[in-house]
């Protein structure tokens, strides 16, 4: 009836104007399972085995949600505008090892008692049981008007010729002169960290050897040795029981800054400064534990400071944009000052210069390692070295073939070597070259890639060839026959020729599910026969394209 239709009119228009925007958060979330498995002849270390088998599961969960502010409505979601107001995102990524081989999991007969592989090779522990948390932090972009950026949690942060992880807070200004100013504050990510992973750790500082000064009868005698005289702790397969580095315990707070260009077309640049310190663990038990009253973890524990610097550095990068008659020269450098050290001991130059489908890039790079103060690589002699290259790439948008050659060249600056003459002088050296062909078209890749080096380390001359073909729109067979010439000048016995051939096949069952089978044979010198083969089931499989 009339008024019935009026009324529903009427209660719908009721409705629009009462409604209100509807507001949505987008997530993504990413899983897998890798599964690896191996088996190795015993080394002949006191294994109960006579095979060390790895049996190896890793799983991963990545987990983002974006624009937690609500400021996209739900049904704009693929709006090409951006959202007004600012930007509330989560990223996070976790990851689960787990040995179940004997590998890690397993007992050593030494000296007349069975103990744990993980207590006489604490580096172990990692391989047995571990979690990750490789980066898990809140962003807020956009704040006080887009002028602001703030970020929380557990941050990777890849600065000029280097990159940390650390637990803390970042904040970054975005200036109206082309600029923006970040500073930073928070604990370094170190062995012992929650969730802490071995690739985050400074260099040298997971090792799992410790010693602390043992006082002598002397006024200044003594002598570095194991720690001894605390309490057994529980046996545990999955963790040393035998490790204790107190050392690398103590929170490392760390601060920087940096400051860099922003919007610039021809030029960006970027200064940065980061400073971490790191406590003495001090006594590590009772001052009466050993024979000798016991000072501190280090010697002379009075005469030193309860704290100090492991690491300062500055560094500096600039990079250009030019285009000059058909060319695209984009010149870069950037150099890194250790101000623990007192050196620069990282830097970096080259120009590559683009024309058509062509490129060529020399570069020039320096490096003199130097790590964390707590650091156990700092007892070992280091060598610095420069290194030079030239290369070019044949790289067309348009076209089945491409290809690349490389020439390096490089010196090791060793004070015993450039005092002398002869064959050590000359070992300072060392250089090489390599280069490649690929093809490629819609069913069929090939690539063929060859190489020759000489000099201080050794020599390795050889090539490999590599072919896939597609069988089906499903199905794909692939192989690759390498032959490498090796010899290493410190050791006579490593020398020979490896001749590898490998085979494999893939085949995609469904939409992002394939499976993956590997198999690899390599003969040489030191070992006659090396058979490996890998069979791999891909939950999330996306197709080359």
């Amino acid at each position: 009836m009339p008024w019935v239709r009026g009324a529903g009119v009427f209660a719908a228009a009721l409705c629009l104007l009462a409604a209100r925007p509807s507001s949505a958060y987008e997530f993504e979330v990413s899983a897998s399972t890798i599964g690896q498995g191996s088996t190795l002849r015993a080394l002949g270390l006191g294994t109960n085995a006579s095979t060390l088998t790895r049996r190896r599961i890793t799983q991963s969960l990545q987990l983002h949600l974006w624009d937690l502010a609500g400021t996209r409505d739900a049904f704009a979601r693929w709006d090409p505008t951006p959202p007004k107001g600012p930007k509330i995102f989560l990223s996070s990524y976790l990851r689960l090892d787990q040995e179940q081989g004997n590998f890690a999991v397993d007992t050593l007969l030494l000296d007349g008692r069975v103990r744990d592989v993980i207590d006489v090779i604490p580096e172990l522990e990692r391989s047995s049981l571990q979690l990750d948390l490789l980066y898990g932090f809140v962003g807020a972009e956009g704040l006080l008007g887009g002028a602001i950026d703030v970020y929380a949690g557990r941050q990777m942060d890849v600065q000029t010729l280097d990159w940390f992880s650390m637990d803390g807070v970042k904040v970054r200004a975005h200036l109206p002169v082309s600029a923006q100013v970040e500073a930073f504050a928070g604990l370094r990510v170190r062995d012992n960290s929650f969730g802490a992973s071995d690739a985050f750790a400074p260099d040298g500082t997971s090792a799992a050897f410790c010693e602390e000064f043992v006082e002598g009868d002397g006024v200044v005698s003594g002598s570095w040795r194991p720690i001894d005289g605390l309490p057994d702790a529980v046996n545990n397969p999955y963790t040393s029981d035998d490790e204790l580095c107190p050392q690398r315990d103590q929170r490392m707070p760390t601060v920087g800054f940096a400051i860099a260009t922003e919007g610039l077309q021809r030029v960006s640049a970027r200064l940065s400064y980061r400073r971490s310190h790191s406590a003495s663990p001090g006594l590590l038990g009772d001052a009466d534990r050993l024979d000798n009253p016991d000072e501190g973890y280090y010697p002379f524990e009075r005469e030193i400071a309860a704290s100090g610097v492991t690491e300062e550095r500055l560094a500096l990068s600039v990079r250009g944009n030019l285009r000059p008659r058909g060319l695209r020269v984009t010149p870069y450098a950037a150099v890194r000052y250790s101000a623990l050290h007192g050196i620069v001991d990282e830097a970096h130059a080259g120009t590559k210069v683009h024309r058509a489908s062509h490129s060529v890039e020399p570069e020039v790079f320096y490096s003199s390692p130097t790590f964390d103060g707590d650091s156990i690589f700092n007892i070992f002699s280091t060598e610095p070295y420069t290194d030079a290259r030239l290369t070019w790439r044949f790289t067309p948008k348009r076209g089945a073939w491409s290809g690349y050659l490389r020439g390096w060249g490089r010196r090791y600056h060793s004070e015993d070597a450039e005092q002398s003459t002869g064959d050590l002088a000359a070992s300072v050296y060392a250089g090489g070259g390599n280069g490649g062909l690929r093809m490629r078209r819609d069913d069929y890749e090939m690539r063929l890639d060859a190489y020759a080096e000489d000099g201080y380390g050794g020599q390795r001359i050889g090539g490999l060839y590599a072919a896939g073909i597609s069988l089906s729109p499903n199905l794909v067979v692939h192989g690759r026959a390498s032959l490498i010439r090796f010899a290493d000048d410190s050791r006579s016995e490593i020398r020979g020729t490896n001749a590898g051939l490998q085979l494999g096949t893939r085949y995609q069952i469904n939409r992002g599910l394939a499976t993956s089978l590997l198999i690899e044979q390599n003969s040489n010198s030191v070992h006659r026969f090396a058979l490996a083969a890998f069979a791999v089931v891909d939950l999330a499989f996306q197709p080359k394209t």
